[in-house]
């Protein structure tokens, strides 16, 4: 008799993205040029101001939901989880360098466009392909 290991729900991997994106918005933190007072930054994407409390609560958030979905996960489930996290972190290094003030040309955003949207559907298309891959595993186990 074949035990069979329950599939990961996809609101689970969803989860993780967003904590991985939270954590690493958090960690990572503002990386603005530091410059005088009255010097003007350009921007890619301004974001509004808002007060440094909220990236600590955005990444303590991030950090409950994360440990949340992996104690809960059993078995085969935490490489998936594992991949969407690091997913999620990746969007949230690729939100800061978009976000970043700097002087002149922000190049950043130019090497996440280059390279990191590629990248981020590679992932994504890794993380779909390996369900996939595991449902009809499961699927041929179980006949």
């Amino acid at each position: 008799m074949t035990t069979q290991v329950p599939k990961a729900p996809v609101w689970s991997e969803v989860a993780l993205v967003g904590a991985g994106a939270l954590i690493t918005w958090w960690a990572v933190g503002d990386q603005s040029a530091q410059v005088p007072p009255d010097t003007r930054l350009d921007y890619y994407y301004q974001l509004p101001a808002y007060h440094p409390a909220v990236d600590v609560a955005l990444g303590v958030a991030g950090v409950i939901v994360g440990v949340a979905v992996f104690v809960r996960a059993k078995g085969l489930w935490r490489l998936p989880f594992a991949g969407a996290l690091l997913l999620g972190a990746a969007l949230g290094l690729f939100g800061r360098v978009l976000t970043a003030g700097g002087i002149g040309a922000n190049i950043g955003a130019g090497m996440v466009f280059m390279i990191g949207l590629p990248l981020t559907a590679l992932c994504l298309i890794g993380l779909l392909t390996g369900s996939k891959l595991h449902t009809a595993r499961q699927r041929r186990e179980s006949n």
